[in-house]
């Protein structure tokens, strides 16, 4: 069976420079390369859902403009459904300024147009019953509450993706989640606290499954009511970070949409954000379910977990 899930929230047109190093606070650097990708958190997610071997559909606004036809087409060449899209005439389509070093540092300069309403209304809920799974991200809140929602009703994974730097509402889309999953800057940012197991603590008091994602130190996560458990990073070298997490939030969901254990999903999107780490190329070092399997036969005959 082809699980199906929808990826609502934001999708970008990425800029990516690669530096020897990040320059400093009134620095500059020269570019070693250059290259254009999709971007965005959900965008992302539906990608590489759709690599994997998902039936992907992205749910977003968009501008009337060429970085949002190239966002689309970009989408559409990588198999990701796109028939539930709003384009908003007198927007500007969400882009970033992404600065990548050699030792997979990154720095991103995000521009996100206010004229993107935000009203979910014309979102087909009705559809989510149908799915297997949904994300979200926390780029619009309004439209990751509405579907998270619908998705709980339904019985299915309602998968947040909570990153740093995003609307302080997000508490709101925590609680309408069955997993919400955090990067180490955003639990910070949203539970006002730079310790990650408290961290988790205080978001399990919001959502049933919680885990925040810690980079070459791991993944750690709490059931309510449950111990904090640990997973370590998979030995890599890492040439290109950016969209990682995006990979990790995606394979975590079709992990749990094909009926794996919230354990099993997460070593199973560990996996999959460490092949993308060792490739450079934006969407195009996103693995295949073949990749990701091979990795954790490899591993598991080597003990490493």
């Amino acid at each position: 069976m082809t699980v199906q899930i929808a990826c609502i929230g934001g999708a970008v047109l990425d800029l990516v420079y690669g530096v020897d190093r990040l320059p400093g606070e009134d620095g500059k650097t020269r570019a070693l390369s250059y290259f254009e990708t999709g971007g965005g958190m959900a965008a992302n997610a539906a990608v590489t859902i759709a690599r994997l071997g998902g039936s992907a559909a992205w749910w977003g606004r968009l501008g009337g403009d060429d970085k949002g036809a190239r966002v689309l087409e970009g989408l559409k060449q990588d198999q990701v459904n796109i028939d539930t899209v709003r384009i908003v005439d007198d927007a500007i389509s969400s882009h970033s300024l992404v600065l990548s070093d050699r030792a997979g540092n990154r720095a991103i300069v995000l521009y996100r147009s206010d004229a993107l309403d935000p009203d979910p209304a014309w979102l087909p809920l009705h559809a989510v019953a149908t799915l297997n799974a949904v994300l979200a991200d926390n780029r619009w809140i309004e439209g990751a509450v509405a579907t998270l929602s619908a998705a709980r009703q339904a019985g299915i994974p309602a998968v947040l993706d909570a990153d740093a730097g995003a609307d302080p509402r997000t508490v709101e889309a925590v609680r309408c989640a069955s997993h919400a999953v955090f990067s180490e800057p955003g639990l910070a940012e949203i539970y006002n606290t730079n310790d990650p197991a408290e961290g988790l603590r205080r978001a399990a008091a919001d959502a049933p499954f919680v885990a925040v994602t810690l980079g070459s130190r791991g993944v750690r996560w709490l059931k309510r009511g449950g111990e904090i458990q640990s997973l370590p990073a998979f030995p890599v070298r890492a040439i290109e970070t950016v969209g990682a997490g995006d990979v990790f939030h995606g394979a975590f969901a079709f992990a749990l949409a094909n009926s794996m254990s919230e354990e099993e999903g997460l070593r199973f999107s560990a996996a999959a954000a460490a092949l993308k780490c060792a490739s450079e190329g934006g969407r195009i070092s996103f693995p295949d379910r073949v990749a990701v399997d091979r990795l954790l036969r490899d591993l598991q005959k080597g003990n490493l977990y």
